[in-house]
């Protein structure tokens, strides 16, 4: 290993981890893992309720892990070839978690800025969003511009947990969101992607939004860029101030403005509404021992009997919200 690396050193006399900042608000540590694979490590002081979806990176590990310290999520490296990229990558999404208020907050900038790194990394005209991801950005940007109106561009932004890779898309006060966006033509069925999408989160109320989103021919329908232009003006007009998180959470995302999506225009229909509560169709936790990343569907017709009017939904959640 290099001998300017952060890494440089670590693994031998016992020492298998050193501070990345000693003066740093968050508990990161340059660390190497078995077989002296290079790793950058956040202690947390707690776990998280509902881990997040992790970005999956050729020639890198994410996870989190139980260790005598605390629960800890980590970057492996698993290439060596590529140490001075990695060492970038780390020294770029500790900058940008410094900046967070929360540990919660902090966590998410480090999976969000991974997920961006990800996105870049692949870069290039062929690596658009697919379909299946713009529709569900789609999805997400139609509830968000709703949540504005609703409880201000502060509380709207600061809810969307979606690019993060979070269970619930929104996470707001006493309440979530899970977004799910589908062909208005497509069978009756919504494809649930693993065990925490729809499980309960203590002291929230749990909503389920169905949207359809469907391809349609110029010169009907909006692009991508048109629909993210005016989620940001909507945010932007009300607060400035959010320009930061707004970017942020696009990046995650995967979304880049420069890049082209005048091949897609998209009709967005407007939400029908559910709460999921007892009786809903789901899987409830714990799972059986052994037994995770559950993929399951559910009908439609089964979540009727669990729908609400949109504007008695509403109403609900901009309660606790004043001077919207």
């Amino acid at each position: 290993m290099q001998s300017d690396s952060p890494w440089n050193g670590l693994g031998r006399s016992g020492v298998d981890s050193r501070r990345v900042d000693q003066f740093g608000k968050w508990n990161f540590f340059w660390t190497v893992m078995p077989k002296q694979d290079p790793a950058l490590a956040l202690v947390l002081s707690s776990a998280p309720v509902e881990p997040a979806k992790l970005p999956a990176l050729r020639s890198l590990e994410t996870g989190f892990a139980a260790l005598s310290v605390g629960p800890t999520f980590y970057l492996r490296l698993k290439d060596l070839d590529q140490l001075d990229l990695f060492e970038a990558l780390c020294r770029d999404v500790v900058h940008f978690a410094e900046g967070a208020k929360t540990e919660d907050e902090a966590l998410d900038r480090l999976i969000g800025r991974t997920n961006r790194w990800h996105h870049l990394l692949r870069g290039g005209r062929g690596h658009l969003l697919t379909e299946e991801e713009q529709k569900g950005l789609i999805g997400e940007l139609t509830v968000l511009i709703r949540l504005v109106a609703l409880i201000g561009p502060q509380a709207a932004i600061a809810a969307w947990k979606g690019p993060t890779g979070s269970p619930k898309d929104f996470e707001m006060h006493g309440h979530c969101i899970e977004v799910k966006s589908r062909r208005a033509a497509a069978q009756p069925f919504l494809q649930i992607s693993n065990e925490f999408q729809l499980s309960d989160v203590e002291g929230h109320r749990l909503w389920l939004c169905v949207l359809a989103v469907d391809k349609v021919v110029s010169p009907f329908g909006e692009t991508l860029n048109d629909i993210v232009k005016k989620a940001g003006s909507f945010l932007l007009q009300a607060s400035a101030l959010i320009a930061e998180d707004w970017d942020r959470c696009l990046s995650a995302a995967g979304y880049r403005q420069e890049d082209d999506y005048n091949d897609f225009r998209w009709v967005v229909s407007s939400p029908a509404w559910h709460e999921v509560a007892a009786g809903f169709p789901r899987v409830d936790l714990p799972l059986p021992q052994g037994v995770t990343d559950l993929k399951y569907t559910i009908a439609l017709a089964t979540c009727e009997p669990f729908a609400i009017d949109t504007s008695k939904l509403e109403l609900v959640l901009s309660e606790g919200y004043a001077n919207v």
